[in-house]
Formats: C-alpha cells, sequence, structure tokens
C-alpha cells in the first residue's frame, strides 16, 4: 500500500460523506451488532454499498468462473443506465459507493462511462474490477473523465504460459501495456483518481512468481498490489487438487476427502448489512455469491429498492442466515469471515 493509495482514499471517503451518509453509516453498524448478538432485529433500510452488473459479457473463459464458463442459468445481457439512474434517485441519500462488478468484464458495457457518472454526480465512491483487456486511452479517459475513484485489475501469473492457464484466451502483454498506458495518462490528466489496485489470483501454477508479481507491481508505480487465495466453482477433490495451493487456500481437506472452507461458518454475516447485489436486469440478490440469482429478494423493475431488501424472501433469508447459515448453499462457500487476502 502506497502513500497515494492512503491519501487518496481518505480523500475520496471525505468527498463522500455527508451527516445524513454518516449517521446512517452508524446505524447499519449498530443494527448489525444488535442482531449478531440477539438484542435486537432491525436491519437497515438501505444498505451502504451496491454491487451492480453492468453486463453478465466476458472475454476470456476462465475455468472456475460462470462467465468464463457460459454456464448461467439465468437470463444474460447488459444493464439499461436508467435503471441505474432509477436505483441511485432512490437510494443516493444514504449509499457510500457503488461497485461495477459482479459477473461478465465491466469495460465491454459501451455505456460504462455513463454508469459510473450517474453514481459520481452523488459523490459516491466508485469501484470497477476488470480483466485490464479494453484500457484503451479513449476507455482510460472516460473512466476517468467519469470520476471512477478505484480500478482493480486481476492479473495471475508473470508470463503468458502461466498467466493463460486459467485466464484463458488472455494476453498478458495486453493486460500489462493497458495498466502502463492508464498510470501514465492518469498522470498527465493531473488526476489523483481512479486509485489503481492490482490483484494476483494465487493459484497451484502461479504461486510461485508472487515475488515477482510484487516486483513488478512497485516497478510501475501501482497503488496497492495485493495477493488473494482462488475461490473455487466446483468444491471437488479433482478441482483443489488441480488448483489450490496449501499454502494460500481458503479451504481444507475433511477426513472423508471433501472440500470445505477451512473455519466453521459463523451464524452471521455483515454483507446483509452492508450491500446488496444488482443483476443486469434489476435482481436484488444478498450477495456477489449468488452468481445465478437463485436467492432474489425481489426485482427493482417491479418496485423499488427498499421494498425488494425487506421483502419476505429477503426477511427469510437474512433469519436462515442468522440461525442455520450452513443450510444455505451459497453461504458454504463464502468468504465472509474467512481469510481471503495473504
Amino acid at each position: 500500500m502506497t502513500a497515494r493509495w492512503f491519501v487518496g482514499g481518505l480523500q475520496a471517503s471525505l468527498q463522500m460523506l455527508t451527516w445524513q451518509r454518516l449517521r446512517h453509516g452508524a446505524y447499519v453498524g449498530l443494527s448489525y451488532l444488535l442482531a449478531r448478538t440477539r438484542l435486537r432485529w432491525a436491519p437497515p433500510k438501505y444498505p451502504l454499498f451496491l454491487g451492480v452488473e453492468p453486463t453478465t459479457a466476458c472475454n476470456l473463459r476462465c475455468p472456475q468462473c460462470i462467465s468464463g464458463l457460459r454456464a448461467f442459468t439465468r437470463p444474460t445481457g447488459r444493464m439499461d443506465p436508467t435503471l441505474l439512474e432509477k436505483l441511485l434517485d432512490e437510494l443516493h441519500p444514504y449509499l457510500w459507493g457503488v461497485l461495477f462488478y459482479f459477473q461478465g468484464e465491466p469495460l465491454l458495457h459501451p455505456e460504462i462511462g455513463r454508469l459510473i457518472r450517474t453514481a459520481s454526480q452523488y459523490r459516491l465512491l466508485t469501484s470497477l474490477s476488470t480483466n485490464g483487456h479494453f484500457l484503451t486511452d479513449e476507455k482510460i479517459e472516460e473512466l476517468i473523465l467519469a470520476g471512477l475513484t478505484h480500478l482493480r485489475l486481476s492479473i495471475d501469473g508473470m508470463t503468458q504460459e502461466s498467466y493463460s492457464l486459467y485466464r484463458q484466451g488472455g494476453s498478458l502483454a495486453t493486460v500489462q501495456k493497458g495498466l502502463e498506458r492508464l498510470l501514465t495518462l492518469r498522470k498527465a490528466f493531473g488526476s489523483r483518481f481512479p486509485l489503481v489496485e492490482v490483484q494476483f489470483i494465487a493459484f497451484k501454477h502461479n504461486y510461485a512468481e508472487i515475488p515477482a508479481f510484487k516486483a513488478w507491481a512497485r516497478k510501475i508505480g501501482a497503488d496497492y498490489a495485493r495477493i488473494k487465495t482462488a475461490q473455487l466453482l466446483d468444491l471437488s477433490p479433482e478441482a483443489y487438487d488441480s488448483w489450490i495451493p496449501p499454502q494460500a487456500s481458503r479451504y481444507a481437506r475433511t477426513p472423508t476427502g471433501e472440500i470445505q472452507l477451512q473455519k466453521p461458518l459463523p451464524h452471521a454475516c455483515w454483507r446483509l448489512w452492508r450491500s446488496a447485489e444488482i443483476t443486469w436486469d434489476g435482481q436484488v440478490l444478498p450477495c456477489c455469491f449468488d452468481k445465478n440469482a437463485e436467492h432474489a429478494f425481489g426485482s427493482v423493475q417491479e418496485a423499488s429498492f427498499a421494498a425488494a431488501w425487506h421483502s419476505p424472501p429477503a426477511e427469510a433469508f437474512r433469519k436462515t442466515v442468522f440461525q442455520h447459515r450452513e443450510s444455505i448453499d451459497i453461504c458454504r462457500n463464502c468468504s465472509e469471515g474467512i481469510r481471503t487476502w495473504l
């Protein structure tokens, strides 16, 4: 973490905060603590962060990703900017930020700049996660002028051979050149933002390249470099043996040979208070682990966000998490309460 990352994060946070947002943040935190200690059950009217799915489309074929596998069981498409405008018209006084990623590659949305500007006009924090293949001069300028606060780029290998084992169909050179172009243009614009984070997902085949990744990140001037443990879409012993390094794993093998998370699941979940996920077509989901929208709370195409977030399915889901979290399929592969960063 660099000084630029720290100062920029502080500046963006101060620009975002209002007294109403600060009060709402305090209420969200307090209501979660009361729920977790079983003293009072009063979920907040709105979350602090909204994750939105610009598109389900992706240029890569990553083998542990439903976008890469083209394995959606729900409709696919891209978000109409007017849907986000409707959402933020309702939520912006309370919201702290918008995260422009879920499934798919967000830079494939032809109006990604408009989506980001919609959030920026309310002084919200904005974050985008990308595989980095579309960082042209034009696209970078669009992101800077839209007011993007933070950009995370995944680069999971320091040679083309290693990189493409997971990022199938990708070009390491294209990604590296795009990131260097972004840092150069950000300086030319005289902008502090977006803050640039580079992420390295640790797999069995690339674990030895972590020192080279850190050295490269320092050399090019990235603001933050982080190592993340890999998530498996398929919790099978075969997938575990193929992809997961024992030195950097969120999983463990049981005595019977099954693969599960290393720590037992707590009967609580901060994500259900802090944030919500919106699919491209307006379904409100509990979190980003509901990749196929199997636990949708409702749709903002049919009602307000608040109505969906406090619908009977939403309340039933939250109470199940706080009573029998292990009974919910998506929770059994969730990183909440699990160490995922090295």
